[in-house]
């Protein structure tokens, strides 16, 4: 599938994006995006499909003078997901967010490959990506900030971070910064790892369960990206349904969860004496 959107100079548009069919084997689109003058973009891309789908995803993205774009995008569920994005920065002043988060277990595999192309000066970029690993599941992340000649006071943030459940899970990271200005701030980095220890300890010392306490240490660390979503309401169902994803509660199904109108409340067992 190809698609094409183009915004308008001074146009402002949000955009919700959700793969949720429990009997997709296959799915593949190319979507191009224009940015033009003082436009903004927000752009949530959820993907919760069968264990045995494969999704792929190219986006390729024009911003032109003090346009913005924001990207979150949220892998749950999906037996091969790859998401692929290219930003062209050629106007001054452009500003890129893009944030993203995969649940995967299993076998799954999930990629997320980003090429962001700071094009001329006084442009900025962030990207941060966070991923929670169990079972057997792999994911990739590769991130390219490339800083052309000439273009001086680029601010270029990367990030990518992992949590690996267990021993069998695997992640292949690899940010990378190509610099050719001598005027920027540009950083780059990744982590990956395992529950912290010591915060589990601290947390059941205080009466919280361990259950509790690794869901809640968890969720903090996906909260880091999901807080993004700058829609009220959309923000609260991804919660939602990060939190059933941690719990192992929420597979790809006929009735979509965002639609659901009795969301599940979550409690915590605590011991306040303790505290």
């Amino acid at each position: 599938m190809e698609n094409k959107l183009i915004l308008a100079a001074n146009q402002s548009q949000q955009i919700i994006e959700y793969d949720d069919d429990e009997h997709l084997s296959v799915g593949a689109m190319n979507t191009e995006i224009v940015i033009n003058e003082n436009a903004s973009l927000e752009l949530y891309i959820l993907q919760n499909v069968n264990d045995e789908a494969s999704i792929a995803k190219d986006f390729k993205i024009k911003q032109l003078a003090n346009s913005r774009l924001k990207i979150v995008v949220v892998s749950f569920n999906g037996g091969d997901v790859r998401n692929s994005y290219t930003v062209d920065l050629d106007g001054e002043g452009a500003e890129t967010e893009i944030y993203g988060l995969y649940l995967v277990d299993k076998k799954q595999h999930t990629e997320n490959h980003l090429k962001v192309n700071h094009n001329v000066p006084h442009c900025t970029s962030n990207e941060k990506f966070k991923g929670i690993l169990d079972d057997e599941a792999t994911a990739v992340f590769n991130g390219h900030v490339y800083v052309a000649p000439g273009a001086q006071k680029t601010d270029a943030q990367q990030n990518n971070s992992n949590i690996l459940l267990t021993s069998t899970a695997k992640i292949n990271t690899q940010p990378f910064l190509e610099i050719y200005a001598d005027d920027v701030k540009c950083s780059h980095g990744t982590s990956t790892g395992q529950l912290d220890q010591e915060a589990m300890f601290y947390m059941r010392q205080r009466g919280i369960s361990k259950a509790n306490a690794r869901m809640l240490l968890m969720y903090a660390f996906a909260a880091e990206v999901s807080n993004h979503i700058g829609n009220d309401m959309l923000r609260e169902h991804i919660d939602d349904m990060i939190k059933r994803r941690l719990r192992g509660e929420l597979s790809s199904c006929e009735t979509c969860v965002l639609r659901c109108s009795h969301p599940k409340e979550y409690n915590f067992d605590i011991d306040y004496s303790k505290i």
